[in-house]
């Protein structure tokens, strides 16, 4: 079970830093990309993917295990 969470895990922190070099792409470099006429549909996409894997993230942490403290506390 450690295992899948984990894999989720780096699952969705990738897609939250993809989200946010995408976002920080389009808010820079607005027209790096001539065909996209709507940035901010954009952005709004990207917005929404950060959020909802950020979302799914803090959820999933807390499935896992509790660590147990080294000095015996």
């Amino acid at each position: 079970m450690i295992n899948r969470i984990k894999s989720l895990v780096k699952k969705y922190e990738s897609k939250v830093i993809e989200a946010d070099e995408n976002i920080k792409t389009l808010l820079n470099n607005p027209t790096i990309i001539p065909e996209h006429t709507d940035i901010n549909k954009d952005i709004d996409k990207w917005l929404e993917v950060k959020s909802s894997n950020f979302g799914k993230l803090q959820h999933i942490a807390s499935y896992l295990p509790k660590e147990e403290k080294k000095d015996g506390k």
